[in-house]
């Protein structure tokens, strides 16, 4: 059963009822979202710091660039003067010799 129109050209509320629920889970939301990007910032810190800890500059750029920039391989390869091939041969060491 639908309810009545009124048009008497007062104002009336528009029918929405309480919002607060939807505040209270969109704040959870909100936390939770902050939350995830928190430890993100923190996960990407300590890569960050373990790249840069490396000992070959030329493994580190390529994590760097990859990890860090999210370049595409033949963006890395054409910034560090390498193939494709090449690129991914020094990738391949630099993942033997990153530590987590």
């Amino acid at each position: 059963m639908m309810p009545a129109v009124v048009n008497d050209g007062m104002p009336h509320g528009s029918g929405i009822g309480d919002l607060s629920g939807y505040a209270a889970a969109m704040d959870r939301l909100m936390n939770d979202l902050k939350e995830q990007l928190e430890k993100r910032i923190t996960i990407r810190r300590e890569i960050t710091q373990k790249i840069e800890k490396m000992p070959n500059e030329t493994e580190k750029m390529v994590l760097r660039y990859r990890y860090i920039h999210l370049l595409k391989w033949e963006e890395i390869a054409v910034k560090m003067c390498y193939s494709w091939k090449g690129i991914h041969k020094v990738h391949g060491r630099a993942l033997q010799h990153f530590k987590m």
